[in-house]
């Protein structure tokens, strides 16, 4: 562990481009997670309706997920709270970063905080995205394997 920290510290601005780039990426399967989540339960249309409700922005903010899953709620909303989560992590991580460049902190506090946001933030974000998803050969067309049970009257059990 010791060796990656010194071979990120060696160049902070790589390790800020990848570590953002990859908080991005695991947005972006938090978000088709909960996209998938949202339109559990609704026709087309009144999806194609609530999102109308909402601006590109909100919906980058997640907004349009609070309050609107009706399939497995609690871990809906454990999702999104983890993801304000990590939006204020990364938030204080490019804060820290900012002032590395100012030259108030040592290159090896980015590198950490790089390694921190990866196993704490983006790594569970990445697990649960895998452990939800349908593998290729037997998935039935079917992004998640939460989805086959969108008839169902047990909107609270994620599966």
């Amino acid at each position: 562990m010791q060796i990656l920290i010194e071979n990120l510290s060696t160049q902070p601005l790589l390790c800020v481009i990848i570590s953002v780039s990859v908080f991005f990426f695991a947005t972006l399967m938090n978000y088709l997670l909960l996209d998938s989540l949202l339109k559990m339960h609704r026709s087309k249309s009144a999806l194609k309706k609530l999102k109308k409700e909402y601006t590109f922005l909100q919906r980058l903010r997640f907004l349009h997920f609070e309050g609107n899953c009706r399939h497995a709620v609690k871990f809906c909303n454990g999702m999104i709270m983890y993801q304000k989560i990590g939006w204020l992590c990364l938030a204080v991580y490019l804060f820290v970063s900012l002032l590395f460049v100012l030259g108030f902190f040592p290159a090896t506090i980015i590198s950490w905080l790089s390694v921190a946001i990866f196993l704490c933030i983006d790594l569970p974000s990445f697990a649960v995205s895998w452990v939800l998803s349908r593998p290729l050969l037997f998935g039935r067309f079917k992004e998640h394997s939460f989805e086959k049970y969108h008839n169902t009257d047990n909107h609270e059990s994620l599966f």
